[in-house]
């Protein structure tokens, strides 16, 4: 996992100035264990007293996604985009249909394997693909 000195590291290698909201923004994406809304990041910005306003965040949201710093995350029940910090590895998530609560999980080698196959019977080049777990967590069974 990428920790915030490493990302303010990189942007300040690569000549771009790390603002106020800038850093707020990965901070609150690094501190938080589900992906966030714009409205949520703006919320939490609102909570940390830090100026910003929907066009801030939805640009910084752009700035940090074409950097590879953020991705953008749409899920199917869900008409909203999140947004959440990349972090090396491809993740999958479980989300709780009762508290809403998302977690992380990483599954191996099958999915690659998958995805030859597919190559190879359908000659379709995978480039990304989402996987969403939806249930009840151990809390809300």
């Amino acid at each position: 996992m990428k920790a915030l000195g490493e990302i303010l590291a990189e942007l300040s290698k690569g000549g771009f100035r790390i603002t106020r909201a800038r850093r707020s923004i990965i901070e609150v994406l690094l501190n938080t264990h589900l992906p966030l809304s714009a409205e949520g990041l703006l919320e939490s910005l609102e909570r940390r007293r830090v100026p910003a306003n929907k066009t801030t965040v939805y640009r910084e949201i752009t700035f940090l996604k074409e950097r590879g710093i953020v991705q953008e995350i749409q899920f199917l029940h869900e008409r909203v985009k999140r947004y959440e910090v990349v972090f090396g590895s491809h993740h999958h998530h479980l989300i709780c249909m009762g508290c809403k609560r998302v977690e992380d999980v990483e599954l191996e080698g099958e999915l690659e394997k998958y995805e030859r196959e597919i190559m190879k019977s359908k000659g379709f080049k995978v480039l990304n693909h989402t996987l969403e777990f939806m249930g009840l967590c151990e809390g809300c069974r």
